[in-house]
């Protein structure tokens, strides 16, 4: 598990958001230009083989290269609790999958992609003023928004993440070609 450097050229990457009861997953383009949300796997914290084996299916249905792991680093630039969760998740994965991993600073990364997801949904509110159903069909809708939410905030919090490593990538090559 390296610090970060070294995939190649055209490279398909995909990111994990960590979390305790889901993992954010999302995929680049094959330009390694573009990250966008992929899917949310759900944490069985009893049968971690079966987070292994859904990780497995995402690369072998994305063909990534390569695995980036959003790190929680604390804003006093210390690993706590849950990066160190993450980190013996990372050590754990490692053993079931064939491609490297990075580990890159997901600071803030939900924070972002909150902010995101709440304009893409103030956008969706200005196109659709219209009538709204009531009663308990209401209230079960709300709840599903609510779970569907949650998993759109952990596979764009991966895309958050992605696409600031693509980006610093990015940069690299820009610094070492002027």
């Amino acid at each position: 598990m390296g610090a970060g450097k070294g995939y190649g050229e055209m490279t398909r990457l995909i990111a994990l958001d960590v979390g305790e009861a889901r993992i954010g997953v999302a995929v680049s383009d094959a330009m390694g230009l573009l990250a966008s949300p992929y899917t949310t796997l759900q944490v069985d914290r009893g049968d971690e083989t079966k987070v292994w084996a859904a990780i497995q299916r995402c690369i072998d249905e994305t063909e990534a290269e390569g695995l980036v792991i959003g790190l929680p680093i604390s804003l006093d630039g210390q690993i706590h609790a849950q990066g160190e969760r993450v980190q013996a998740f990372a050590e754990r994965l490692k053993q079931h999958i064939a491609i490297p991993i990075t580990f890159w600073d997901e600071r803030l990364s939900t924070v972002e992609a909150q902010r995101l997801l709440a304009e893409r949904n103030e956008q969706e509110r200005g196109k659709r003023r219209g009538g709204r159903g009531q009663g308990s069909q209401q209230g079960r809708r709300h709840t599903k928004r609510r779970q569907r939410r949650g998993h759109e905030i952990d596979a764009l919090a991966a895309a958050v993440i992605l696409q600031e490593y693509l980006d610093s990538l990015g940069r690299e090559i820009e610094e070492t070609t002027l």
